[in-house]
């Protein structure tokens, strides 16, 4: 039998007589592009396209594969239902500071 831990609280998960809650997480990088105009079909697409690349610059796409994460955890009933009243984890009491002016 596999034997199951809470990923946040670090609890033991009985799977014959409690609930494990599988949160999936998946982070990626991402980048909008500039959107085409639509004009007359005798345009020069690649002089467009070409275009479209000057603006964009060279972009290093390397850093792409290395933004994107996949990861899965286990929680308890009790982690679980604080993730889902919080799943980023801000605090809900943050104060701004003011300067003593």
């Amino acid at each position: 039998m596999i034997h199951y831990s809470c990923d946040c609280c670090k609890r033991p998960i009985d799977s014959r007589t409690d609930l494990r809650y599988v949160v999936k997480l998946e982070v990626q990088a991402t980048m909008d592009l500039p959107e085409l105009e639509s004009v007359e079909d005798e345009r020069d697409h690649l002089l467009e396209i070409e275009e479209l690349l000057d603006e964009l610059g060279d972009p290093n796409l390397d850093c792409v594969d290395e933004d994107y994460q996949r990861r899965c955890y286990d929680l308890c009933a009790q982690c679980y239902q604080d993730y889902i009243k919080n799943p980023l984890g801000i605090e809900k009491n943050r104060r701004v500071g003011f300067s003593k002016n």
